[in-house]
């Protein structure tokens, strides 16, 4: 049976390739669990032939039951090998999940024949047997038992084959190599059984493996050392694979910007670190925990009973309530959790991530510090689909401009018009303004929106320029979220110039409540606004809390009466009775006053009575689409 100087460094290689394994981190899916095994299997292989080597060089009183013992083991682990490997390759191939009952059972009884040709050796002598001088002689089984082997190399060839444009170069490298590698020793050991090649040939294959398959060092944050995304996608993949139950933890640190910004950059990690171990220390031995983002962490845990999910809640909860003490300060934590059990709450696994995009993009609608379900959650998808919607409204261009025109109801001259945007997607139709444009200033995307108005607002004024129509000014809605570009004034003034208007031809409105707001940023911006020549508008007057005292700090020079003013004042309503003293107050400020949302008859009179002549809605005009708004103004007079 020959030396056993391979046996011993394939021994060496295995337990230092289990050394690596069990010291780094690694997934607890299962690709892991079959390697794991592989790499035990084939450690036992080793032992056994180094085994029965030391038993036939010094056989002298060893009983002949230890000689059979010794090799019946050394062939159960030889000979598992290569089915281990098969079913390990087509787990990594994503192609054993897929197998039913039956070509499992089919797929298995290859090896199940060669265990019972092993396992009766020692009475029928099928695959070995010892003469009477305990002479080791090899028998016909032994050419099934590699024939088995080499069956299993063949549907592991046609799996790697079939599956080859599904895996990654790396993983590709491993299991090409392993392949040839250990076929190539077993070939070689077959026709010179005296040099034991084999298992130093599968050590060294499973090695490359390790540092390349089932390499998890892509799956933990640099950053950190938690699970990152990727991760998460493999273990819930895993869990959904096998059926498993987990209760699911979602945290979403709600004022993790602050956190970011509250300590200098280098100490950002060990801020992050010093959370972590606040909210997740004992969270259980065979925890899962993913960072998906600073402040924005998974946990799961596995077949949970209901007072363990409870105790999870309270723990974490308990924590996030407490300041978090950090390099001699106290910061107050708050944010928005969510828990959800699979496969009772998430059959499928892109459900977290679903549950968790909803968390972090729509956040400001839960309320903090409490734990919500799954239904919760649900409740702001239409919040995801709307800003999906504006996402492809403004790659494709399909937002909407409307123009409602503004009226001198006493010349019936047309003066201005107001530029409004509008919404329609396929799936969910129109969506109203007074929805969308929040959730636009919530993620960011009313600059874009913003932009877009604007640049549309200038080409349709320059076009009805060219056409003849002395519209005097254009007016367009400014959000106080666009208060905090810097160079918010010398793009609109180079888009107006591009367009060949001038600034005075423009006028941005910005509601009472967003001057009441962010008076700072506002002031700020209306400043440089109006020193590059924009007008100002006040708009929806009448629906917040300012004072005028504090609207005059703006340089606007037009407020616009909400129509709510106009409504209680035609009701005769005692709240009425303050619009003619807005009206005395803004005459005597000497600044332009619009009436919005006048319907009826009734209230132009009342508004004439008062002096307020320019008239913007229903009465004139709904907003109209270019072209109709175009044709509307042929049919006015100018």
């Amino acid at each position: 049976m020959g030396g056993i100087n391979f046996d011993i460094a394939a021994i060496i290689v295995f337990s230092f390739n289990l050394y690596l394994f069990v010291s780094r981190r690694r997934l607890r899916i299962l690709q892991s669990t079959l390697y794991s095994i592989l790499l035990v299997i084939s450690l036992g292989s080793a032992v056994m032939d180094a085994a029965g080597v030391l038993l036939y060089e010094y056989q002298s009183g060893v009983p002949l039951p230890v000689h059979y013992a010794v090799n019946v083991l050394f062939y159960i682990f030889q000979n598992s090998v290569a089915p281990a490997f098969c079913v390990f390759l087509l787990v990594v191939a994503h192609r054993y999940q897929r197998l039913g009952t039956g070509f499992r059972i089919l797929l298995a009884l290859p090896w199940a024949c060669a265990m019972g040709i092993i396992l009766s050796t020692p009475w029928t002598h099928a695959a070995f047997y010892f003469d009477e001088a305990l002479q080791y002689r090899r028998n016909i089984g032994l050419t099934v038992l590699y024939g088995v082997s080499a069956l299993y190399a063949i549907i592991s060839l046609i799996a790697l084959a079939r599956s080859r444009k599904t895996f990654s170069a790396r993983t590709a490298l491993g299991l090409v190599l392993f392949l040839p590698i250990t076929l190539s020793a077993f070939i070689f050991q077959f026709f010179h059984p005296d040099v034991l090649i084999v298992n130093f040939a599968i050590s060294v294959s499973e090695l490359i493996i390790l540092f390349s398959i089932n390499d998890f060092d892509s799956f933990v944050d640099g950053q950190t050392g938690l699970f990152n995304r990727a991760a998460l996608a493999a273990q819930l993949e895993n869990i959904e694979q096998q059926k498993l139950r987990y209760a699911v933890f979602l945290v979403y640190i709600d004022n993790k910007e602050f956190l970011e910004y509250a300590v200098r950059p280098e100490m950002v990690s060990s801020l992050e670190q010093a959370l972590v171990n606040r909210l997740f220390s004992e969270s259980g031995k065979h925890r899962f925990l993913a960072r998906l983002d600073f402040g924005e962490y998974v946990l799961m845990i596995p077949d949970p009973g209901a007072d363990a999910v409870a105790d999870v809640q309270e723990r974490i909860l308990e924590r996030v309530r407490l300041p978090l003490g950090f390099a001699g300060k106290r910061y107050t934590l708050h944010a928005q959790l969510a828990q959800l059990t699979i496969p009772d709450d998430a059959s499928r696994a892109k459900v977290v991530f679903q549950a968790h995009r909803t968390l972090s993009l729509s956040h400001w609608d839960y309320p903090l510090d409490s734990w919500l379900s799954l239904p919760d959650l649900s409740l702001a998808e239409r919040h995801l689909a709307i800003v999906e919607a504006i996402k492809e409204a403004l790659d494709t261009g399909a937002l909407m401009v409307y123009f409602q025109p503004i009226i001198n109801a006493k010349t019936g001259a047309l003066i201005a018009a107001e530029a409004l945007v509008r919404l329609k997607n396929a799936e969910l139709g129109f969506i109203p303004p007074d929805e969308f444009i929040p959730i636009a200033e919530k993620n960011g995307l009313i600059h874009a929106i913003g932009d877009y108005v604007l640049d549309c607002s200038c080409t349709f004024f320059a076009s009805l320029r060219k056409a003849g129509i002395p519209l005097q000014f254009m007016e367009i809605n400014l959000s106080p979220v666009q208060f905090a570009q810097f160079n918010l004034t010398e793009r609109f003034y180079a888009t107006a110039l591009r367009h060949g208007l001038s600034p005075g031809d423009l006028c941005f409105e910005i509601t009472e409540t967003a001057a009441a707001q962010s008076p700072l940023a506002l002031r700020r911006t209306t400043d440089a606004l109006n020193g590059r020549g924009f007008a100002l508008a006040i708009d929806d007057f009448g629906i917040g809390n300012s004072n005028i005292a504090t609207l005059i700090e703006i340089p606007f020079s037009v407020v616009k009466l909400d129509r709510s003013l106009i409504t209680e004042a035609s009701a005769r309503k005692p709240e009425g009775i303050e619009l003619k003293g807005f009206v005395d107050i803004f005459r005597r400020l000497g600044v332009s006053i619009v009436a919005e949302g006048v319907e009826t008859e009734e209230q132009i009179r009342l508004l004439a009575d008062l002096g307020v002549h320019l008239i913007q809605g229903y009465y004139f005009s709904r907003p109209l689409p270019p072209e109709d708004f175009l044709q509307f103004c042929k049919r006015t007079k100018a």
